[in-house]
């Protein structure tokens, strides 16, 4: 079987001979790679993804991880990236990073954690590599490719089939994934910063340990078919030595492990957004039998009778394990959004403020109670609710949509246009957002932050021959 995750570095060294040209600069690629252009490779890259993949954009889930990385790049020094964290629904074990901050890791690899730890540490190992420029070092040995392989390669990669495979083999482009596997001392720095980072934002770096022995495992149990990550992130064995006798020197600081039981809440989640919920259901519902006390598996049936097109059973089931956890956050919360989407504003809204001054940085809680101030005509809250989501996680790309609409209510049409730009360029609708992002450029004074940013968008959509929307 092919692996996703060396046509996915792959696409990331195309992306940046197609932004920098085929001629390498005198000093090398990592010389002339400068962190604006590490920022574009990124955005060029997440575009081209969207195209290929689908994104999680859940609200929970996308403040969930987001959160979570944000905790861990916290424990960094001073750099100059802004990071932003994506799930990929995608069954196989796999993450990487993208140079410019941009971290994925597909739902599979989050289902086959069994704790919060475990997540942080392959966000940490991730976010390493970024800090490390490593992808920048890889880019130093490719020299020498033309437009043409450069072109077709790009295309066999992002569209995938057989159609794809003949452009890939017609571009002579197969070869360079091999170079961008990390190195064995790009694996150790990842692995011993990523530890660092560990300690310092409270988790056990046993977690690390542990996620990585899994992925370990499989490979034997699959034989040659190994697991997605192994094929860009090598040499896992010898990493576990190296882990293991770190571990051993830090043994008297190592913090007690962090099992934050909202993990077990999130895991569920991503699961419903993109697995079958026929068979979430059965297990939720076996799993309750076994432990009737245990709220998260009622939490869980509920999330795939909603999947399922059942409200009312679904939220039955938030309002049992409620009962069990009066307290729960996420249970409350869940049970609001029930109230939203069936149209019951006046139960939602209440219990969306009392949650609010509790949880006053919750993305989700703002994002709802914005949408109710918009169905209620409330623009000016709405606004500053959506502006808040937005300003807390510039990864949650439900809120595009809306600011979009309310700037258009309120008159402020360069904002309008450019947000329904990125909305649009989230559902894969690129005339359409290149539509947008002309008509913001026209109304958006040139003083604004955004400007640039427009400009910059334009740009790499006529790149990619994208044509206006008539």
């Amino acid at each position: 079987m092919q692996s996703c995750g060396s046509w996915r570095w792959t696409a990331w060294l195309l992306i940046f001979l197609l932004i920098i040209g085929t001629t390498p600069a005198r000093g090398g690629f990592f010389e002339s790679l400068s962190v604006e252009k590490e920022k574009q490779i990124g955005e060029e890259f997440f575009l081209e993804l969207q195209s290929a993949y689908p994104i999680s954009t859940d609200p929970f889930v996308s403040s969930y991880i987001n959160r979570l990385g944000h905790k861990i790049e916290a424990q960094l020094p001073p750099h100059p990236y802004q990071y932003r964290f994506y799930i990929l629904e995608d069954p196989s074990l796999n993450a990487f990073a993208v140079p410019g901050g941009y971290i994925f890791i597909n739902s599979g690899f989050i289902r086959s954690m069994e704790r919060e730890g475990e997540l942080a540490g392959v966000l940490a190992h991730e976010i390493s590599h970024i800090y490390a420029r490593h992808l920048a070092r890889q880019l130093d040995e490719a020299k020498g490719v033309s437009i043409a392989t450069v072109i077709g390669s790009l295309a066999a990669v992002l569209l995938g089939g057989p159609a794809a495979a003949a452009l890939l083999v017609g571009s002579q482009a197969a070869g360079q994934a091999a170079m961008l596997k990390y190195s064995r001392d790009h694996e150790q720095e990842a692995d011993d910063l990523g530890f660092k980072w560990m300690l310092r934002a409270g988790y056990n770096p046993r977690d690390m340990i542990s996620v990585f022995r899994k992925l370990s495992k499989q490979r034997w149990f699959q034989g040659g078919d190994i697991p997605t990550y192994l094929s860009t992130h090598p040499h896992t064995d010898s990493r576990l030595v190296d882990l293991a006798n770190q571990y051993s020197m830090h043994e008297g600081k190592i913090p007690v492990a962090n099992n934050n039981p909202d993990f077990n809440y999130f895991a569920l989640k991503v699961e419903s957004t993109g697995g079958n919920p026929y068979q979430m259901l059965r297990r939720m519902t076996q799993a309750a039998i076994r432990e009737p006390n245990n709220p998260v598996y009622l939490y869980g049936k509920g999330l795939a009778l909603g999947r399922l097109g059942r409200p009312e059973e679904a939220e039955e089931e938030f309002q049992e394990a409620l009962k069990l956890d009066p307290g729960n956050f996420i249970i409350q919360r869940e049970i609001a959004i029930q109230y939203f989407e069936r149209n019951r504003y006046q139960q939602a809204l209440p219990l969306l403020l009392r949650l609010s001054q509790t949880h006053a940085q919750d993305e989700v809680v703002l994002y709802y109670l914005g949408r109710i101030y918009q169905e209620q005509r409330q623009t000016d809250q709405a606004l500053a609710a959506m502006e808040r989501v937005q300003s807390l996680n510039p990864a949650f790309v439900e809120v595009y949509q809306n600011l979009g609409t309310l700037y258009g209510e309120t008159g402020r049409l360069g904002l309008a246009h450019y947000y329904l730009g990125l909305h649009s360029l989230t559902s894969r609708a690129y005339p359409t957002a290149l539509f947008h992002f002309k008509k913001s450029l026209a109304y958006m004074p040139i003083t604004d932050p955004r400007y640039s940013r427009v400009r910059d968008q334009i740009t790499r959509l006529e790149r990619m021959k994208v044509r206006v929307a008539n």
